[in-house]
């Protein structure tokens, strides 16, 4: 049991995972059925049946993507943020158990908080760009629909709208949008404190302090703004690969 990874947090972040999967079914459910609607036109009672089907499932995301995005998300992250300052200072704000999540041996302190961070964002970086690479294949597709669609003037003005909606009314190009700018800044964050952990001399520098503060305040602010639930299942499937990097690193810049 020592030698296991434990989170506490999981709980949480499992509810979080539902809610989420819950969203994207009904969206595409959403898209689907908006689709149906418009080639089922010669099936007046099958076309009332969806569109009362539609008008349930629109009402049921709206829900979901509203209490994961202004509730959910948030309440989950201030639980890690707080257990995150609660290991790095060593101070108990929380009731929460992590093993085998922060890895390394630093005395509890600021420095300790920018390797934690720094070991976040080497993983969020990562997750990040493959969730960046699925979204763009589902943006690229339905594109690449609305883009024929214009372009063949026998298309209805009708499936014109529908793609239109589905692409830009949406939610799909908002989230690939914020989703790139996290990727983006936890790329930024890792950066900087690579350099950080390189160049360091003294662990009681103020100025290295104020630059780990910076860093940590930075890295909660892009998963705030963004409000994107990054994908736990990329997460275990990249776990001991970065695992294993985050080890070399530690060894390469002596963080101990």
């Amino acid at each position: 049991m020592s030698g296991e990874r434990i989170d506490s947090l999981d709980k949480y972040y499992k509810q979080l995972n539902f809610i989420d999967l819950v969203c994207t079914v009904l969206f595409w459910l959403n898209a689907s059925v908006s689709i149906l609607i418009f080639f089922l036109n010669g099936y007046q009672v099958v076309r009332e049946v969806l569109t009362y089907v539609f008008i349930v499932t629109t009402v049921m995301f709206f829900i979901a993507d509203n209490y994961l995005s202004i509730y959910l998300i948030p309440s989950v992250e201030g639980k890690r943020r707080v257990h995150l300052i609660s290991k790095s200072l060593d101070v108990p704000l929380d009731y929460e158990i992590t093993q085998k999540y922060y890895n390394n041996d630093i005395e509890p302190s600021i420095t300790k908080l920018g390797a934690h961070i720094f070991e976040n964002s080497l993983f969020a970086k990562e997750v990040t760009v493959r969730m960046c690479s699925i979204e763009r294949r589902k943006i690229l597709f339905y594109a690449a629909i609305w883009i024929v669609s214009l372009t063949i003037r026998t298309v209805d003005l009708e499936f014109i709208a529908i793609i239109s909606q589905t692409l830009f009314a949406s939610t799909l190009l908002t989230k690939w949008l914020k989703l790139e700018y996290l990727r983006i800044k936890n790329e930024q964050i890792y950066n900087c404190l690579y350099d950080l952990f390189l160049l360091r001399r003294d662990n009681d520098d103020a100025r290295l302090s104020a630059k780990f503060l910076d860093c940590f305040v930075s890295y909660e602010a892009a998963k705030a703004y963004s409000g994107i639930k990054q994908s736990s299942k990329i997460f275990f499937e990249i776990n001991d690969t970065y695992t294993e990097e985050w080890e070399r690193i530690k060894e390469k810049l002596e963080i101990k």
